[in-house]
């Protein structure tokens, strides 16, 4: 018969070896939980890098959150200088029907992508001028390059000598098809981007039967759709916008290019002069002076000096047939249904060089023929360089739609 002493004792080991079968359950529950929440947290971390890495939206995203920082400061930041991929730039010159076409190549040196579409290409027609050194341009295709891109800029005699040509749609034929054949990207589709002057090219050579097909996307910044109605608001010099009238005063460098391509069919004594007088520094030409030329050379002078701002419709007109034809010719409006890529289209609001109109008209025009297209105004470019001086709102602001749009964009092309 146990003592009460040793039902005491046996009672306490009862409750001891009870605690420690629950301590024990409660360990095992808990490291059950730990092990889920670890479990949990590495998901976490695994399905964003999975489809950050693996899906094209996903690495588009990066990408342009890498680039969006090099466009609006107009220098690489230091995370993709870091980890970037290292880059490689090449140049090259190719022939076309129009004569040379000069290609600088940006690519990534590291080898490529085993996963398919990881490293797409763009074609980027930069305009009228030579603008291979631009410091803008340069860094942006070099950040593109780090972020995994293959880049091509591309311009031709034409363009350096500020003037746009029709002809010069088979060199961006040319540039584009050997972008595509280039080692990283056979097999893949590549985009074009175009800034201002180039905009007609990028637009003629992506509705060319050759290649329309092979393009992912282009992108149009600061550009213009119908030459007409771009020479009418130059003689003009104001702007129709939702319903109201407002002063545009465009800049010596547009003028000058109109100037080149307008008066190349009048006598040379007509073109020197009315070049000259529409130079930055030229003296305007006098009545004596215009009444000595046709009607079309006058009409063209006073289009493009916009002194007439009333007859701007009957000074369009009196043109020449053959520059009637010329504006026909030149104008991204006439291949617009040709084209089969997702358009982006970028304007700023306030631009100077080439106004807004333009790629609202292009916008209006391809939501009526239920084209895929995205548009965004913005109000931190000058034409298509970044301002200096830029208050945070405007950054903030710009840059969110800068980001979504490069998301988009850059998802089109991988």
């Amino acid at each position: 018969m146990m003592s009460k002493r040793d039902a005491a004792d046996g009672s306490q080991q009862v409750a001891k070896a009870t605690r420690a079968r629950a301590a024990g359950r409660w360990y095992q529950r808990g490291r059950r939980l730990l092990t889920l929440l670890l479990r949990g947290c590495l998901l976490l971390i695994l399905v964003p890098g999975f489809y950050l890495t693996v899906f094209p939206q996903g690495r588009a995203a990066v990408r342009a959150a890498f680039v969006l920082p090099a466009l609006i400061s107009a220098s690489q930041p230091g995370i993709l200088l870091a980890v970037g991929n290292p880059i490689q730039h090449t140049q090259r010159q190719m022939q076309s029907r129009s004569g040379p076409v000069y290609l600088d190549i940006y690519a990534p040196t590291t080898s490529s992508p085993q996963l398919a579409g990881a490293r797409g290409g763009l074609l980027i027609v930069s305009g009228v001028g030579d603008n291979r050194q631009v410091p803008q341009l340069i860094n942006l295709s070099e950040a593109l390059a780090r972020s995994g891109m293959v880049v091509m800029n591309m311009t031709t005699p034409t363009l350096m000598n500020y003037m746009i040509s029709a002809q010069d749609s088979d060199a961006t034929v040319q540039a584009f098809l050997t972008l595509q054949d280039l080692p990283a990207l056979q097999g893949r589709r590549s985009g074009i981007i175009a800034f201002s002057g180039g905009v007609p090219l990028m637009c003629f050579a992506a509705a060319d039967p050759r290649i329309r097909t092979q393009v992912a996307s282009i992108t149009a910044f600061g550009g213009y759709f119908d030459t007409r109605t771009l020479v009418h608001t130059f003689g003009s010099r104001s702007l129709l916008i939702d319903g109201k009238h407002e002063a545009w005063h465009p800049i010596a460098i547009p003028i000058g290019v109109l100037a080149n391509m307008t008066t190349q069919y009048l006598s040379t004594s007509e073109q020197s002069s009315i070049t000259a007088a529409l130079a930055p520094q030229g003296a305007p030409l006098s009545n004596a002076e215009l009444a000595q030329f046709s009607p079309g050379a006058q009409a063209i002078y006073h289009l493009l000096k916009g002194d007439q701002p009333q007859r701007v419709d009957a000074n369009m007109a009196a043109l020449p047939p053959n520059v009637q034809s010329l504006l026909d010719t030149l104008s991204p409006r006439r291949v617009l249904a040709q084209i089969q890529a997702p358009i982006f289209l970028l304007h700023d609001r306030n631009d100077a060089s080439l106004p807004v109109t333009e790629t609202r008209a292009f916008a209006a025009a391809l939501t009526r023929l239920h084209h895929s297209h995205e548009y965004v105004e913005f109000h931190i470019f000058d034409h298509v360089e970044v301002r200096s001086g830029l208050q945070i709102g405007q950054v903030l602001g710009d840059g969110t739609q800068l980001f979504l749009l490069l998301d988009h964009l850059l998802s089109s092309v991988g």
